[in-house]
This record gives C-alpha cells, structure tokens and sequence, in this order.
C-alpha cells in the first residue's frame, strides 16, 4: 500500500507540477501566444521578436519549478515560479535581448540572401546556426539559474562549447521543441494545455546533462537518488 501511495503521490505531484507550470508560461508570455497565434505573422512578426524578450523570466521561472520537484520533490509552482521570475529579469533578460539579436540577425541575412537569389544556398547554414542559438538559450537558462556565481558571458560561453561537444543531447532538444513548436502552432490549445511543459521539462533534464560538470556536486546525482542529495544537503561531510 505504502509503494501504491507512493506512486500516486509522484504521479499526482507530477501532473500537478506540469499543468502549473503550463498555466504559468501561458499567462506572463501572453502577448507573445496572442500575436503569434492570433495575428498574422507577416504582419506582426516584428512584435512578436520584441515581446520574446517574456520568454526569458517565464523559462527561469519553469526551470525553478522542474528542479525543485526533482530534487526536495517540492510542489510549490506558483511560488518557486514567480520568485524566480521575478529574481531574473536582470540576470536572465539582458542574455535574452542577446539571443534575441542575435536570431534577428540571422532571420535578416537569410531574408536578403534570399532576395539576392541565394536562398537556398544560406539554407543550411541559417538552419545550423538557428538550431545551435536556440539548444545554446535553453542550456544557458539553466547555467544562468544554476551557476549564480559565474558572469552571464562564462554561462553563455560553457553552454555554446558543451552544446556543440555534447551534440546528441542538443540534437534530441532540438526535436522536443520541433515537436512542441508544431502542435502549438497547429493546435494552441493543447500545445499550451497540456504539453508545452512536459516538453520543456524533458529539455531541462537534456540541458542539465549537457551542464553535468559546470553543476554543483549535490546537483549532479539527483537524477540517480534524490533522497542522497538531501542528504548531502544537511550534511555536507
């Protein structure tokens, strides 16, 4: 009985954790999910580049969420949530404005070569570098959150080298966003509802693999026993 109850309080505490934190992305990226899926982007692609800048915080956010269930099994969403949201506009908003520019410069090249007819030949390499950019972010929110310690540019720095050394976790990354990208983008309700946050828990974990060495050493077991990490946690020795 002891094992059943078990299960179903992880089983509980995880669907919990999940539609919390679908909940949350939803509601501080509003005006990212409206324009997006709402106005055509032909028209309003400009807007959605700026208001991505919301991404940033709610990712922090979610991050928080996903490890403090991992690791103490906590399922305070709401609250672990927005006091990381909160607490990381500074840290986390200035390396989002980076990547931002960074994914509009590359959308700009590749439009102009385009245009001057070389299209298919920048294909390739837009999709390379747009694909590294975006597995680089997510890997960097979490070094961002995790590493308190470093500069923004060491995070950024560890995460481009470990993303290209440590390529099948990015390439599986890539295909969970892909994957979650199309059904929001075909069907918003369920992309939102429903697997939008099992989809960047998986990210997470995948992210936190590729950061195994740059983690603190309570951090790096817990995906093996984490009642040995609280453990460690109270004594360290």
């Amino acid at each position: 009985m002891r094992g059943f109850s078990g299960a179903f309080l992880a089983v509980s505490g995880m669907f919990y954790i999940m539609l919390m934190t679908n909940i949350l992305i939803a509601v501080t990226c509003l005006p990212v999910w409206v324009l997006g899926l709402l106005v055509d982007l032909r028209s309003s692609w400009l807007w959605v580049a700026v208001f991505a800048i919301l991404l940033a915080p709610a990712l922090a956010g979610a991050d928080a969420v996903f490890k403090a269930y991992s690791l103490d099994a906590s399922t305070a969403a709401v609250r672990t949530f927005f006091r990381a949201w909160r607490d990381s506009w500074r840290r986390v908003g200035l390396v989002g404005l980076g990547f931002q520019a960074f994914f509009l410069v590359v959308g700009v090249d590749f439009y102009v070569l385009t245009l001057w007819g070389y299209g298919m030949l920048a294909l390739p390499i837009t999709i390379v570098l747009a694909g590294v950019g975006t597995v680089t972010a997510m890997v960097s929110w979490v070094g961002l959150m995790d590493r308190p310690d470093l500069t923004r540019i060491a995070v950024v720095k560890a995460s481009l080298y470990l993303v290209v050394r440590k390529a099948g976790w990015s390439v599986f990354s890539l295909v969970i966003l892909g994957v979650v990208g199309s059904v929001v983008w075909v069907q918003p309700a369920l992309g939102l509802g429903l697997l939008l946050a099992p989809g960047l828990y998986v990210v997470w974990g995948n992210s936190r693999r590729t950061l195994f060495d740059l983690l603190p050493t309570t951090e790096q077991i817990h995906d093996d026993d984490p009642q040995l990490v609280r453990r460690i946690r109270k004594d360290p020795t």
